[in-house]
């Protein structure tokens, strides 16, 4: 398994603890606790920025990118950029149908689209790049 396989299944698994972790808060919480989400989202942010730096190996001896995996990383960014770009526009297409020209939106919505995206994203990127990679390393097969 190279490098951009073992990062895309980080990012798989961090994107799948923040739907874990932010679904019930978005849903499921009274609006009176849903600040709290606005403190506890940058401090998981941070945890996870941590673990990026904390966990990354540098290979001194080894190639760390060719081609082949620079064709990989440029289509999975297109993927990630059309789905996340695509959910923006629905999300802004949606705000005002579920307003109505009298009403208005809670602010606490904002950085949850924001949150959502940011999800979107790192799903979409691990998964295109997973799938072109064919999920598994072709070391592994048997």
């Amino acid at each position: 398994m190279n490098r951009a396989q073992k990062s895309a299944w980080f990012g798989l698994t961090i994107a799948v603890l923040l739907l874990i972790f932010f679904i019930p808060h978005v849903f499921f919480v009274t609006p009176a606790s849903r600040l709290d989400l606005l403190w506890l989202s940058p401090a998981f942010g941070i945890v996870v920025v941590l673990l990026i730096f904390l966990l990354r190996k540098k290979g001194q001896d080894k190639v760390s990118i060719d081609e082949r995996d620079s064709c990989i990383s440029r289509r999975a960014l297109i993927a990630a950029f059309s789905s996340t770009a695509g959910l923006f526009m629905v999300a802004c297409m949606i705000g005002p149908f579920i307003a109505r020209p009298t009403t208005s939106i809670s602010v606490l919505l904002l950085p949850a689209l924001l949150y959502s995206l940011f999800v979107v994203f790192i799903l979409a990127y691990s998964v295109a790049v997973l799938i072109q990679y064919g999920w598994r390393d072709k070391d592994d097969e048997k």
